[in-house]
């Protein structure tokens, strides 16, 4: 029977003892102070302080982070920290951990997916989820409440590859482009941004038309600094013979300005920054729609080049055709994997999927095998 005294004030008290220390409950009403008192005789079982049941999941998530996430990457520090600050904070921070409740995250969710933040709603519920779950292990809490809240499915924005004719743009317009060597290798050896920047002149071999990739960029405030690559392996992807007359050309410049670094800022040719990369984009990409609406108009000349008709890509839609050319090439998926720097082959595997599953015609198949068994059957 659970016991407990009435104070004058009408509040109700329960005296405890935990790991030695006298301590006292108030509540105003019978069940609330029965659910601190077992809460506190558990704690106590575990050796915990008493003041653990006052924390907030803001107090538990920075002690979570320092342990589980502050000696990771940067930019998996900045994730997190971004969806802490931004997200999770203000919403839930100043809850305590055992009065956090599921209706508390299910609102959460239901106000990023308003703001049309699906992708960044999911990766804040993992978030909560990694958070409580370790409040569980360390028995600060019983159980973790967002266990049970499922990810919601979204169709994600698919990714292009360039059409045959933006390639030949392409190309027509990087052989005049101060950077336009620098696309090619994205789009023709398939590397990421942060691993084309950090590359020496020493990083390419001519002779047997390999680029050694051993290294990558990371970018803290727009400053550049190196890291290992993604999958934390090095690999050596060929020089297609289609960008390699540009590239030894730009590598015998490097040489002549005394150059280490394959490309750099024009101010001061030091590494590139998040912004002096952003910067190349554009110019590159407003050189390419001068090309194409000179070209259009010699074909139509009430052409106008506006938003809707300028050609527009990214640097990983490049690095995605890479990926698109090597299932046309016949390339197979651990090759692909190796040649994408992939630690799995899972993201390749996807890749091919969805082309095959274009590539595929399927009314003419299914017609075939039905006429095949009609014949056969008639015959």
């Amino acid at each position: 029977m659970f016991t407990y005294t009435t104070r004058k004030d009408g509040r109700l008290m329960k005296k405890v003892t935990i790991n030695g220390k006298v301590k006292y409950l108030y509540s105003n009403n019978k069940e609330d102070l029965e659910k601190q008192y077992i809460e506190a005789k558990h704690m106590s079982y575990n050796g915990l302080n008493i003041d653990d049941s006052k924390i907030t999941l803001k107090q538990w998530a920075e002690k979570w982070y320092d342990v589980n996430i502050s000696q990771k990457e940067y930019n998996t520090r900045r994730s997190i920290r971004n969806l802490l600050d931004n997200h999770i904070y203000p919403e839930l921070g100043h809850i305590k951990l055992k009065n956090l409740k599921v209706i508390n995250i299910k609102e959460l969710q239901k106000n990023m997916l308003e703001q049309g933040l699906t992708s960044t709603c999911n990766r804040t519920i993992t978030t909560i989820k990694r958070i409580l779950n370790d409040a569980v292990e360390n028995d600060i809490i019983q159980k973790n409440v967002a266990f049970n809240i499922k990810s919601i499915k979204y169709t994600k924005i698919e990714k292009r590859p360039l059409t045959s004719y933006e390639d030949e743009l392409l190309l027509k317009v990087a052989s005049n482009h101060k950077y336009g060597i620098f696309f090619l290798i994205l789009r023709y050896c398939g590397l990421r941004t942060e691993e084309i920047i950090p590359l020496t002149i020493n990083d390419i071999d001519l002779e047997n038309k390999r680029i050694l990739v051993n290294k990558a960029t990371y970018f803290e405030k727009n400053n550049p600094s190196i890291k290992t690559t993604k999958n934390k392996k090095s690999r050596k992807v060929p020089i297609l013979d289609i960008i390699y007359k540009q590239l030894e050309r730009h590598i015998e410049i490097c040489k002549e300005n005394n150059q280490e670094l394959l490309f750099t800022k024009q101010s001061d040719n030091k590494m590139l920054t998040s912004s002096s990369i952003r910067w190349m984009l554009k110019s590159f990409l407003i050189a390419i729609n001068k090309q194409y609406e000179k070209e259009q108009k010699e074909k139509d000349n009430k052409f106008k080049l506006t938003n809707d008709t300028k050609i527009y890509f990214t640097n990983h839609e490049l690095r995605h055709s890479y990926c698109t050319m090597l299932y046309y090439a016949g390339i197979k998926i651990k090759k692909a994997q190796e040649l994408m720097g992939h630690s799995s082959a899972d993201m390749v595997y996807n890749v091919y999927t969805h082309l095959d599953e274009e590539r595929e015609n399927v009314d003419e198949t299914l017609n075939n095998y039905c006429n095949k068994v009609v014949k056969k059957v008639v015959n």
